[in-house]
């Protein structure tokens, strides 16, 4: 069976074929180096077309010699547009003068019940204590938890507590 097909793009055509409902079907093709770029691209993490060239260049990807990074439906997906935060001019001065905290969802349950996380980040040092809970309720209680150790770790006392005011 010989099949016709027309070219609309570089590596897309549409069949021209003869059915009982005369549908087109169009079909994708891609080069070898095209399939081992992206083969490179999503085993490095979704990794951009200029780093794939910079380490083809250095020759640390094996069996990559022309890099053609095609059209990548999970980059698009997982792109996200953000506003930008202020710049902010408060700057702490010692530890413990200004902890942010934040509660947020675990994407799946841990084998011990946790579904959700709470953070506590100190602006001085930018230390992260991350803690899993099970209900946004143990949020207090985790916080007491939290400031009795770093205030016995550093003998210091928390001065302000930063957080986004969510219910929880």
């Amino acid at each position: 069976m010989v099949l016709k097909a027309r070219k609309i793009a570089v590596n897309l055509f549409v069949l021209m074929r003869e059915t009982h409902h005369k549908v087109e079907a169009s079909i994708a093709s891609a080069s070898p180096s095209e399939e081992k770029t992206m083969m490179w691209h999503k085993k490095l993490g979704h990794m951009s077309l200029k780093g794939l060239k910079i380490l083809s260049d250095k020759k640390l990807l094996r069996g990559l010699t022309k890099v053609t990074l095609t059209f990548c439906e999970h980059c698009v997906i997982s792109k996200q547009h953000r506003l930008k935060f202020g710049t902010s001019t408060s700057t702490s001065e010692c530890i413990l003068d200004l902890i942010h905290s934040d509660v947020w969802q675990a994407p799946v349950v841990s084998l011990e019940g946790a579904r959700y996380f709470v953070s506590f980040i100190d602006d001085f040092f930018r230390r992260c204590w991350v803690y899993p809970i099970r209900r946004k309720a143990d949020v207090l209680a985790v916080f007491k938890t939290f400031k009795a150790r770093v205030e016995l770790e550093s003998k210091k006392k928390i001065k302000c507590l930063r957080i986004d005011n969510g219910e929880e």
